[in-house]
């Protein structure tokens, strides 16, 4: 079990370097592993056509089962595909990046992401636990749990939420608030349809902005994704 969580762990990091070329030994120490077995974890992977080996010298990149893999038909690919157009347009309007999350288990895994920054880099992490109560996509996401089941996340994570707020954020389904880890104003929504996990998107807003506004643009975006996911209207 240890050797197939290290296996994820060095796709995942390879797949996070957005293409960069990188060497056994970078790996090895990013991992905690010797080199020859991070070595022959990487030549498993290339077989299987998760890496594709550059040479011995430049180091492995991420292959075209990376790509493959998310191709085929299930409710993620759906929502993320939903989310791609009304992300960008509001990406563009708030010029600050709009992301559309999914909570599992404790943690927030990001579907899809939009920035309009020239030369922006994305996260170094595909998933996201321990920021819940400064970001918008965490309290919703929250809300939308089984009210014990995130009450174990916020004790466990010693979150500063209280059910009462949290309770009022599933029953608002949106929120609208300072982040106390950059002073950044931070909404979103909640996404809720049938025969699909909840999700929600969020952002930062600009101080030159108009909450009010932009809250109601969020609104509009969060409808658009429901609107293209429910049965009658599924043609995207």
């Amino acid at each position: 079990m240890k050797s197939l969580h290290k296996t994820f762990d060095i796709l995942e990091y390879i797949v996070l370097q957005c293409g960069r070329h990188v060497t056994p030994s970078e790996v090895a120490e990013y991992a905690n592993l010797n080199i020859a077995t991070c070595t022959r974890i990487m030549g498993e992977l290339v077989e299987r056509g998760y890496l594709d080996k550059i040479s011995r010298k430049a180091g492995y990149v991420p292959g075209p089962m990376v790509v493959s893999i998310g191709t085929r038909d299930n409710c993620y690919r759906r929502l993320a595909a939903a989310a791609s157009e009304p992300v960008r347009l509001l990406a563009e309007r708030v010029c600050m990046v709009v992301n559309l999350a999914v909570m599992n288990r404790d943690r927030r895994v990001m579907l899809c992401f939009h920035s309009c920054r020239r030369n922006w880099t994305p996260w170094n992490s595909f998933t996201f636990g321990g920021d819940h109560a400064t970001t918008a996509t965490g309290w919703l996401l929250l809300s939308a749990m089984e009210p014990e089941e995130a009450e174990k996340i916020i004790r466990a994570k010693k979150l500063p939420i209280a059910r009462k707020e949290l309770e009022l954020t599933r029953k608002r389904g949106w929120v609208n608030f300072i982040s106390p880890e950059d002073g950044i104003r931070v909404m979103g929504h909640l996404i809720s349809v049938d025969g699909y996990p909840p999700a929600a998107i969020g952002f930062g807003i600009r101080k030159e902005d108009d909450p009010e506004e932009i809250l109601s643009l969020s609104e509009d975006a969060a409808r658009k994704i429901q609107q293209k996911l429910t049965p009658d209207s599924r043609a995207f």
